[in-house]
């Protein structure tokens, strides 16, 4: 394999003198800064790293990458718990300057560059009192998440990011500029709503934006001593609660933050968090219940705008931790599943952990599943364990957590989510999608990747060529 040491001066400097953009290479200033991932645990050295500010540029990298023997990774925000976004002795292509921004204030219909994150598409999109559903974290590149399909926090109002998406501009393995929708190569359109780090490299998005402004929302913290009452109900309120209401659960021990009692910081707590879209008086009375499910540690819900509601979750946005990370789906509650989680994760809480329980169903389950490439429309919940320390010494204690509460709930769960999938989860490919729906992606992968030149993800095979019979 071609590493930085046999590339010849004269290749760096050719790309360097034709690319619009950073050419970026080891031992540089930026270079540390720029190659941080997520998931230090994860992290691979690749021998160069381009940021580009056009397609012709990231075609350009590509066919460079191709002609030096140089393997491919591409990073929009950088947070695959498998470490996608990076790769060792390879050619990084990092997205975060396509930055377009367009806003057609008639027709909600909002494009982005690739290079955008989520938290600051709400806030660009606040003022238009606009938004479009998307992950949990601000820090999640636009592109990345879409190409999981794109659970987020409005998922039960609005449907998965790719129920919004209208079109999709990439790059192809073979340096073709290519425009995909419902009526520009459709089938490729349905691959990259679920699929899309298989067959290119995304530039482009265009969604139809949804109401956004002001919501409730926020966190209720709960005893870890209530935790097995406190979770049976949530599970069961949130599933029955109005499309309007997304919610998830999380079994952390209790941060040491100003609104957290001193005598319960460190101690095993759930979590229950909400995002009501829609008349916020409403929301506040339909989340009371989740306000009342026993005796709160803390309580900060309320009446706040949508891109506030990021900040929830930003202390795990961090780069530079190392994780473990399993998940799963759970397409129904069983009577079992909760005494479990609740032995499992929080009478035997390790201080690292971080779980978290998410509802689904709503709008996600009613578009019709042959709609995107995502296979896991049918699916009531979504579970996430994992562990996180910013010591690597700690990474075979953190595997051995993850790896012990993963056992035990694995018999509860269905499917893998691609976008949550770990470093462990990564030949799942038959978890991620359906056995139709997988081979429909190989002949795709055959049309637009023979080569499987984008092989850093949860990878599709693509399909064997036809012998020809004379």
């Amino acid at each position: 394999m071609t590493t930085l040491n046999t590339l010849t001066p004269d290749a760096i400097a050719y790309l360097i003198s034709h690319f619009e953009g950073e050419v970026l290479l080891p031992h540089t200033e930026e270079f540390a800064t720029i190659t941080r991932i997520w998931n230090a645990a994860e992290q691979a050295e690749p021998a160069i790293v381009v940021r580009p500010l056009s397609s012709e540029s990231v075609a350009l990298a590509l066919r460079f990458a191709l002609a030096q023997g140089l393997p491919v990774a591409v990073r929009t925000g950088g947070h695959s718990p498998a470490g996608f976004g990076s790769i060792r002795g390879g050619l990084v292509v990092d997205t975060s300057s396509l930055r377009h921004f367009e806003v057609d204030v008639e027709t909600s219909r909002v494009t982005l560059g690739a290079g955008w994150k989520w938290g600051e598409v709400a806030q660009q999109l606040h003022p238009y009192n606009l938004a479009i559903t998307a992950g949990d974290a601000g820090s999640v590149g636009v592109a990345g998440l879409a190409q999981g399909g794109g659970i987020g926090w409005m998922v039960r109002k609005h449907g998965l990011n790719v129920d919004r998406l209208i079109a999709v501009e990439l790059v192809t393995a073979r340096g073709e500029r290519v425009r995909a929708s419902a009526t520009e190569n459709s089938e490729l359109f349905w691959g990259l709503k679920g699929a899309g780090s298989n067959f290119g490299i995304i530039t482009r998005l265009e969604y139809q934006a949804h109401e956004g402004g002001m919501i409730y929302a926020g966190i209720v913290f709960y005893s870890g001593l209530e935790a097995e009452r406190v979770l049976s109900e949530f599970s069961r309120l949130a599933f029955l609660a109005p499309a309007e209401l997304t919610c998830q659960a999380l079994l952390i021990a209790a941060p040491p933050a100003p609104f957290v009692p001193a005598e319960a910081v460190g101690k095993p707590v759930v979590g229950i968090v909400g995002c009501y879209s829609g008349d916020v008086q409403i929301g506040e009375q339909v989340f009371k219940p989740f306000r009342e499910l026993g005796n709160p540690v803390a309580d900060l819900s309320g009446v706040m705008p949508y891109p506030a509601l990021f900040t929830l979750m930003a202390e795990g946005e961090a780069a530079g931790n190392f994780h473990t990370v399993r998940s799963g789906f759970i397409k129904e509650m069983h009577q079992d599943f909760v005494p479990v989680l609740v032995d499992q994760c929080i009478r035997q809480m390790a201080p690292t952990q971080f779980v978290s329980l998410r509802v689904l169903g709503g709008k996600m389950a009613q578009i019709p599943s042959s709609s995107a490439a995502f296979s896991h429309r049918d699916k009531g919940y979504l579970i996430m364990v994992s562990n996180m320390s910013p010591s690597k010494d700690h990474l075979p204690m953190l595997w051995a957590e993850t790896e012990r509460m993963w056992s035990a709930l694995t018999p509860f769960t269905e499917g893998l989510y691609g976008s949550f999938a770990g470093s462990r989860d990564t030949h799942s490919v038959q978890d991620v999608f359906s056995q139709s729906t997988l081979a429909r992606l190989s002949h795709l992968k055959a049309q637009y990747d023979p080569e499987n030149v984008f092989s850093r993800n949860i990878n599709v095979a693509p399909a064997a060529k036809e012998p020809v019979t004379l």
